[in-house]
This record gives C-alpha cells, sequence and structure tokens, in this order.
C-alpha cells in the first residue's frame, strides 16, 4: 500500500478543465476594454461572485462614458 502512496498522490488528480485566454492585442491602446469588461461581469454573474459585478460593473460605466465622450 506504502508503495502505492507516491502514485496516487502523483496521478489522483488531473485537471480536466482547459482555461480560455483571451486574445489581447500588443498595444494596449487597442484593447477594447468595454468587452472585456462585459465578459467579466457575465462570468460573474454565471459565478454568483457580487463584489467582482459591483467592480466591473463601474469600470464598465466608466469606459463606455469615456468611449461616449469621444
Amino acid at each position: 500500500m506504502l508503495r502505492l502512496l507516491p502514485i496516487i498522490l502523483l496521478f489522483g488528480c488531473s485537471c480536466q478543465y482547459t482555461p480560455h485566454y483571451y486574445k489581447i492585442s500588443p498595444k494596449p491602446s487597442d484593447i477594447n476594454w468595454v468587452e472585456v469588461y462585459r465578459k467579466e461581469i457575465i462570468i460573474a454573474v454565471e459565478n454568483d461572485d457580487k463584489e467582482a459585478w459591483f467592480f466591473f460593473w463601474r469600470e464598465y460605466l466608466l469606459e463606455k462614458s469615456k468611449f461616449i465622450k469621444k
């Protein structure tokens, strides 16, 4: 049993989820922050994360107001 313990500890857990990454352009000025914040708000709602929703909602509104002023 003790011989199998290292094998169980090393190979017992494996990650089945592959994280998805945003395609971020090399220049920060080219990033569409409104779209990034919108996606983060959707993720926060799906995960029932109120703190993240409040943070990203405020940032979304600020960025949207910058976009409207242009």
